[in-house]
């Protein structure tokens, strides 16, 4: 509805915008192929160590993600400002975020050159993306235990978890409704988040909204990099469902007054 509100003259190239993001999600789907079905059949060939196979796998995807942000940016679908770059490098960093867009997870790994994260277990079917998820042995939402677990050896071996607790995207005016998992995969990894507070004016690519539905304006992300250390001080951090609601209680306020801000 805000939308229909900004005048003609502040709608920036809407229609060229409109045929970029076309373009932008054909090329996602194509270069998701490409992954599949020519770049990562050699890997098996290449590299015989199953870890070293998927630092590879990873490190591919990471480049051609960083690839899409850039054609994206590029093509005036989008403006950006991305705080903290250089801290998302460190390894064995779990990487806690709202999520807003359907492009989060994306801007995200695009940073990340080992990153590691939680996917639908559908995504294990999907034509397009079968073959990233696979070979960078991604993990899947099937078991909340077991993701739990598979995600605190992921943190061990220093390798970096890229994670949103609201589980889906949130949906803007809603309040945000966080799951534990972070919490408890924080605490069995003995580990504190780095918090990435994800905003977007205006809001493109939401829940519930189809992609060709975008704002009249260009939208701008601002990707704001916090360290959890003041957050989660003091803090038990001993593994219990008290403990993890504790630290649940403490993200969802350090990130709604984030996106507030």
């Amino acid at each position: 509805m805000k939308n229909k509100q900004i005048p003609a003259s502040h709608r920036d190239s809407y229609w060229l915008r409109l045929v970029a993001t076309a373009a932008a999600f054909s090329l996602f789907g194509l270069g998701g192929l490409v992954l599949r079905f020519i770049l990562f059949p050699p890997l098996k060939f290449l590299y015989r160590d199953k870890e070293q196979r998927k630092r590879k796998a990873r490190l591919l995807i990471h480049n051609a993600f960083r690839a899409f942000i850039g054609f994206m940016r590029l093509t005036g679908i989008y403006t950006y400002n991305f705080q903290g770059e250089k801290q998302l490098r460190r390894p064995g960093q779990l990487v806690v975020a709202n999520h807003p867009s359907l492009i989060d997870v994306v801007f995200l790994i695009s940073r990340i050159p080992n990153a590691n994260c939680i996917v639908k277990a559908s995504l294990f079917r999907n034509p397009f993306m079968r073959g990233a998820v696979t070979t960078a042995d991604y993990i899947p939402n099937d078991d909340p235990e077991r993701i739990i677990d598979m995600a605190a050896k992921s943190l061990r071996r220093g390798e970096s978890l890229v994670l949103f607790p609201e589980g889906t995207r949130s949906v803007p005016g809603r309040p945000l409704i966080f799951q534990r998992g972070a919490a408890y995969i924080a605490l069995r990894a003995e580990i504190k988040p780095t918090l990435i507070t994800i905003r977007c004016n205006p809001p493109m690519l939401m829940k519930n909204i189809p992609w060709y539905s975008i704002p009249l304006s260009r939208p701008h992300f601002q990707f704001s990099f916090n360290d959890s250390e003041e957050l989660l001080q003091p803090c038990n951090m001993s593994e219990s469902p008290l403990a993890a609601r504790d630290i649940t209680k403490r993200l969802k306020k350090h990130f709604t007054e984030g996106c507030a801000a």
